[in-house]
């Protein structure tokens, strides 16, 4: 009997350290939400001056070696492996001299990728804020966000949220920058996180993040409730992923027509689309110009779209106005500029008959004896017939 008291104490003394030791570990906001694709020797440029490197990577399963500094110092070392995440813990002593452990970062694996002979790993970082480092790059930091369903919510620097296609407890979430769409998430529900992220060179940059909280569907209205929300400026990673669409001016009935799309950075996937239907694919691009072959077509406007999805899961799209043959418009425009012409070679015809009457005029004019002439042969006819009667 006492050997099962002894353990029932050890278990309550176990499991009241466990709750101790549980308490003394904190988490502050959540200020990164990355999944990126790393290999061996890549530095990763993160928040608050943090960098991680990747030492080594397993081949077989992708599981990796990093180590993590700060300003160039390192701070810790260690393994990402499948469910068994990398976490960094800072120890902080607070006003109390009591010492806290903060949890900065979660480093999970996601994933393989093969190519070329090379294993590249797909990991998930999750950053917290260090309560002793400055934040000064946040505009929107652990706030709570409402969106009704289909209606566009504004953020700052011209970025707009909207949660749409309510179905069974899951949304759609469309982020967009000046009206484009830079990052969307199909069949969100509780407990996701959408977040945004940009990469420019080793640097990876969350713009935007917020976890979906719950979704209440009411009589008058249905919403979204976006947690954690944090919104960092991008003006230090540069415009993002961008793309211009040459459309030929003239396009005849029924000819295949070749556009062109120019790419500002790199896209894992390129779609171009004719009135909503995909009508060309191209994976893997880099920076750069490239065409794309529309179908034979009747005569009117057209509707092309071209949309890019980025590595770090940004989506980006443009569209342009595709005019083949002559519209109505124009053919109108086109009869009526013939009505005038028609009308001009008219009035060119009356002038220039109108100048042959003139000229005919002056040339019988021109034969028309002077005055002098007339009054000299009246003289000369005088003096004639007096002449005779003499």
């Amino acid at each position: 009997m006492k050997y099962i008291r002894f353990a029932i104490g050890v278990i309550c003394v176990f499991t009241i350290f466990c709750g101790f030791a549980s308490a003394a570990e904190e988490m502050e906001e959540q200020i990164q939400h990355a999944e990126t694709i790393v290999s061996i020797g890549d530095e990763i440029e993160l928040e608050q001056g943090y960098t991680a490197d990747i030492v080594d990577v397993n081949s077989d399963n992708g599981e990796l070696w990093l180590k993590l500094y700060l300003n160039g110092k390192k701070v810790e070392g260690g393994f990402v492996k499948e469910n068994n995440p990398f976490r960094y813990l800072r120890t902080i002593e607070e006003e109390d001299d009591e010492e806290t452990d903060y949890l900065l970062f979660n480093f999970s694996l996601q994933g393989t990728e093969k190519e070329n002979g090379e294993t590249s790993s797909e990991i998930l970082i999750k950053q917290y804020r260090d309560p002793e480092i400055d934040l000064d790059k946040y505009l929107v930091l652990d706030q709570t966000t409402s969106l009704d369903i289909g209606s566009e919510v504004d953020l700052k620097e011209d970025y707009t949220i909207e949660a749409s296609n309510l179905d069974e407890n899951t949304v759609t979430i469309a982020l967009r920058k000046n009206g484009n769409v830079v990052k969307a998430e199909e069949n969100m529900e509780d407990g996701d996180v959408f977040a945004y992220t940009r990469t420019n060179g080793d640097r990876v940059m969350t713009i935007f993040m917020g976890k979906v909280g719950s979704i209440f569907e009411g009589e008058d209205r249905d919403v979204v409730f976006l947690e954690n929300v944090a919104q960092r400026t991008d003006v230090d990673i540069g415009p993002g992923a961008q793309i211009e669409i040459d459309v030929p001016a003239k396009n005849p009935e029924n000819e295949q027509i070749i556009i062109h799309y120019t790419l500002n950075g790199d896209a894992d996937t390129v779609e171009v689309y004719l009135e909503g239907d995909l009508t060309d694919t191209r994976e893997n691009l880099g920076e750069g110009t490239y065409p794309a072959a529309i179908e034979e077509l009747s005569n009117g406007e057209y509707n092309i779209e071209v949309k890019a999805v980025t590595s770090d899961g940004a989506v980006v799209t443009e569209s342009a106005i595709l005019k083949v043959g002559q519209t109505q418009g124009e053919r109108e425009n086109g009869e009526q500029g013939q009505d005038i012409i028609d009308k001009a070679q008219n009035i060119t015809s009356a002038a220039e008959n109108a100048a042959d009457k003139i000229n005919e005029t002056a040339t019988a004019l021109e034969k028309v004896p002077a005055p002098g002439t007339f009054f000299a042969i009246f003289i000369l006819l005088g003096a004639w017939m007096w002449c005779r009667k003499r």
